[in-house]
């Protein structure tokens, strides 16, 4: 989805959550009942809408691996604006790693972002069961590559359905506690976005992020909207 004003465009970053939503692993999916209905002699029309709180895009915040990590309702409106994302082609195949060596053609970039999106093509194969169990991950080591060199970047996302791949689980559990972790030289915990649409912006320049999550309080993540600025 596209919007559009004489100097910029506005992307979408983020999928509707519908009852086709694909899941990670046997999390449920999301159901949506009638609760009242016009069609049925009702004044109004409402739902009942059951979510687990990593469906579709969703952003997980330290509380996520970390019993005393921030939760998604912790972090005010200025925490969730990204004024120098970028965007970096990782292109992946099926259920491999995102290496350290994968960001090497934009390490000279990285000093300066605040939010990393890494692009790797596997959103093409969202209505795919593949989607869900042989999807890239990121690597530990990657985390904290980024976490130890680059403390200016506060936010990591990415087309798959995690950044945990299904046949990777226990580097996936690294990965994520490697971006919660607090620790000297290391930042703010990083936040993490998962299951981005990603595939129209690559290549773009991504002027501006603004990640607007449910607000609930006390959950460790939440189903978002993404919202980027496209400089023309």
């Amino acid at each position: 989805m596209i919007f559009m004003n004489s100097n910029c465009r506005y992307r979408v970053l983020s999928y509707p959550i519908n009852a086709a939503t694909p899941m990670y692993g046997t999390a449920p999916g999301p159901v949506l009942e009638n609760y009242r209905r016009i069609a049925d002699k009702d004044q109004s029309n409402s739902y009942i809408i059951s979510v687990h709180n990593h469906t579709g895009t969703h952003i997980d915040a330290p509380k996520h691996f970390a019993d005393d990590g921030k939760s998604i309702s912790d972090y005010h409106v200025g925490e969730l604006i990204f004024n120098n994302p970028i965007i970096i082609d990782c292109p992946k195949t099926g259920a491999t790693l995102i290496t350290p060596d994968d960001l090497q053609p934009v390490l000279n970039q990285l000093q300066v972002i605040d939010c990393l999106l890494l692009h790797t093509g596997y959103g093409q194969f969202r209505n795919k069961e593949k989607y869900r169990t042989h999807n890239p991950g990121i690597a530990p080591e990657t985390i904290l590559r980024i976490r130890e060199d680059y403390p200016n970047i506060r936010c990591v996302g990415i087309d798959c359905i995690s950044i945990s791949s299904f046949q990777h689980r226990s580097e996936g559990w690294e990965a994520h506690r490697a971006a919660f972790i607090e620790g000297v030289g290391f930042g703010e915990p990083l936040l993490l976005i998962e299951d981005m649409k990603l595939d129209a912006v690559s290549g773009e320049n991504i002027e501006k992020m603004f990640i607007i999550p449910w607000q609930i309080e006390g959950i460790d993540s939440s189903p978002c909207k993404i919202i980027a600025v496209i400089k023309n």
